[in-house]
Formats: C-alpha cells, sequence, structure tokens
C-alpha cells in the first residue's frame, strides 16, 4: 500500500537574485523587502493597538494610549502606501516596465 515517490531534479531553476541586470530590477526587488516589512509592522502594530484597546477595561488613560497606538498604526500605513506610489512612479521613470518582476526560470510541473 505505500508507493514510492521519487523528486525530479531540475537544473533550470535558479536563484531569482542572480538574475537581477538591471538597476530598475534591483530597485524593485529592494523596494518590494522595504514595503514588505513595513506592511507586517502595520499588521502587528494595528493588532497590539486593538488589543491594547480591549485590555484597557474603560480606563481613561490606557484607551488614549491605545488610540493613539492606532492612529499612528493608520498613519504609517498611510506612508507605506505612499512609499507604493512613489515606487510605481520612479519605476516608471527610470524605465522599468514592471520593477517588481524580477525574471525567473520557473519549472514545469
Amino acid at each position: 500500500m505505500i508507493q514510492q515517490v521519487l523528486a525530479q531534479v531540475s537544473s533550470d531553476v535558479t536563484n531569482p537574485i542572480s538574475n537581477i541586470t538591471t538597476f530598475a530590477q534591483a530597485f524593485g526587488v529592494i523596494m518590494n523587502i522595504v514595503l514588505g516589512i513595513g506592511i507586517s509592522l502595520t499588521v502587528i502594530y494595528l493588532i497590539f493597538g486593538g488589543i491594547q484597546y480591549i485590555m484597557s477595561r474603560g480606563d481613561q488613560k490606557a484607551t488614549q494610549e491605545a488610540r493613539a497606538s492606532l492612529t499612528n498604526a493608520v498613519i504609517g500605513f498611510i506612508v507605506v502606501v505612499g512609499a507604493f506610489t512613489i515606487k510605481t512612479i520612479l519605476g516608471s521613470a527610470i524605465g522599468a516596465e514592471d520593477p517588481s518582476a524580477v525574471s525567473t526560470i520557473t519549472p514545469d510541473f
């Protein structure tokens, strides 16, 4: 009843970082990493602020601190969205069709 499964090794799969050949591609990859970190931090701060608000239990000072945390998280989100917009504009200005796209070879399954 147990079947043997074998994996096929493909020599076509390469490291996507090694396929970066232009400044636009490098810019796109770096900005994607930075934006991913920014979005992750925004979500963490939103969750933290929400938990802090729930745990305030009507305490005026704790509620104000929680609201400040949530406000800062929303401002951070707006900054990240603005950075994405600037990335798109700069990518177009330096001549990248899609600066986030790095050409990679994907295996056929």
